[in-house]
């Protein structure tokens, strides 16, 4: 397999057109054709994910010469965008090797200090992403997207995959969305009131306080308060997955005149007046300590606790 794609690369890839997988349908097109070449293989070599495996190092290894001949500068196009025809290809074949996953995802940021493509589909649909990130998701269905964030997000943990952003070590569930004006990915699904990529986020240890941009917690109070007389099954559902996260919520200082103020009356008295409960503070406190050590989620089923705490 390695001979085979080290061929097409250096013998077919090198002469497509520049904007050769600019649409999606042409990325599609290519995967479809490596996995018959995966398929094919894996009939000869066994394995068929350590030959998918393969396919996507190749792609890498592609992509890191053409950048190096060009002075550590990515070249875009069909350069660039066989990364991302490397991770559909990866998460069709589900390939398990966290390492690879890992450098797969240092290369796209490393070019475009964002995950965009990557997690809007996730978060708006995969057409609607066209229009919000000038890209549509590689990914069919808006649940396949989902499938796919909780896949590279459970890779880049046990890959210990952290990025700087204004210095700060920041792992790929808490880049911020570039294309949503910098805002965190949880709180982009909690003002899309769309629980199912919030609990993802929020499984990974997804922080709801983030500083200098709109964080979860306060997208959550201020949706409260603007639909106080028509609030919808998923923004309730958004607030109880955040409430299992936090100990405490401050109350809005300006009490007077205060747009969250509405909202924050609807919170759980255990979260805002009151002190909360003891397990709840032993399981955060858990959480905290998982969390630390890229062991959230999978780590909680390897401890010794009540499933009550779990």
């Amino acid at each position: 397999m390695d001979t085979i794609m080290k061929c097409y690369f250096e013998n077919v890839f090198t002469e497509l057109d520049r904007s050769f997988l600019f649409a999606k349908y042409k990325r599609r097109e290519l995967v479809d054709y490596l996995s018959n070449v995966i398929t094919g293989c894996s009939n000869a070599e066994g394995n068929p994910k350590e030959v998918c495996q393969t396919a996507v190092k190749c792609a890498l290894d592609f992509h890191a010469s053409t950048k190096g001949n060009n002075g550590q500068i990515c070249l875009m196009g069909k350069y660039h965008n066989v990364l991302y025809v490397a991770a559909k290809l990866a998460f069709d074949w589900q390939v398990n090797d966290s390492k690879l996953i890992g450098e797969l995802l240092n290369a796209i940021y490393a070019c475009e200090r964002t995950f965009d493509r990557l997690i809007t589909g996730a978060l708006f649909g995969p057409k609607a992403s066209g229009v919000i990130s000038g890209w549509k998701s590689d990914f069919n269905t808006k649940e396949e997207n989902i499938k796919a964030v909780e896949y590279f997000l459970d890779h880049a943990n046990r890959a210990k995959c952290e990025y700087k952003i204004k210095g700060v070590p920041t792992r790929l569930v808490d880049i911020p969305v570039e294309s949503y004006a910098r805002s965190s990915p949880v709180a982009v699904s909690v003002q899309l009131s769309c629980p199912e990529i919030l609990l993802v986020l929020l499984k990974f240890g997804a922080k709801v306080y983030v500083e200098n941009a709109p964080c979860a917690i306060e997208v959550l109070v201020r949706m409260l308060g603007e639909r106080t007389d028509n609030l919808n099954k998923e923004l309730m559902q958004c607030s109880r997955l955040i409430m299992r996260t936090v100990a405490n919520i401050p109350s809005p200082i300006d009490v007077e005149n205060n747009v969250y103020l509405p909202g924050y009356r609807l919170l759980p008295n255990r979260r805002t007046v009151s002190s909360p409960e003891l397990k709840h503070l032993c399981r955060l406190v858990i959480r905290d300590c998982l969390l630390s050590n890229f062991q959230l989620p999978h780590g909680i089923n390897t401890l010794p606790l009540p499933d009550e705490l779990k």
